[in-house]
């Protein structure tokens, strides 16, 4: 599906046409087509945190606009292409030294995120304290968000579903 109306002006009829469809795709895949089911809304305020109906997301990504970073529909049932063992690639030692798995990388995903959508979900604060508070006392090893950072790592490394985690 062109995902391409998602950076267009809200005002445009193709805009309008891609809102639409994405509320067809995520009732779909919820399994009813009716206005009262709720699933996330991909809107730049809600950030999909919220569950709406559909009218109510359409409201939302009309006047507000839609994540233009959300482009692969995860919370609304579109399956992540992971790489197989054919598709894998040749990893080398410098590569190796970059993906050390005891960091938790906070500084890469802001920067890859943007800093600007981590202030309007008002994270931040909240990610920078977990980064700094350790995961129970007396513990050297983990923070409260590089052990949270090592599950959501093997959920989506492994397939899990959010409630197998």
């Amino acid at each position: 599906m062109d995902r391409n109306w998602i950076n267009l002006p809200r005002i445009s009829v193709e805009y309008e046409r891609g809102v639409e469809e994405f509320i067809q795709f995520a009732q779909r895949n919820e399994g009813r087509t009716d206005n009262e089911v709720k699933f996330r809304c991909p809107c730049v305020n809600c950030l999909n945190g919220r569950k709406l109906n559909a009218t109510q997301i359409r409201e939302h990504l009309i006047c507000d606009g839609f994540l233009r970073c959300y482009t692969t529909w995860i919370w609304h049932g579109e399956e992540m292409d992971f790489p197989t063992d054919s598709q894998s690639v040749n990893v080398t030692d410098s590569t190796m030294e970059e993906d050390r798995p005891d960091e938790d990388k906070l500084e890469d995903m802001i920067r890859d995120v943007g800093a600007e959508n981590f202030a309007k979900a008002h994270v931040y604060e909240t990610m920078s304290t977990d980064a700094e508070t350790p995961l129970y006392v007396g513990s050297t090893k983990f923070t409260r968000l590089s052990a949270v950072l090592r599950l959501m790592n093997l959920k989506a490394s492994n397939g899990w579903t959010d409630k197998s985690l």
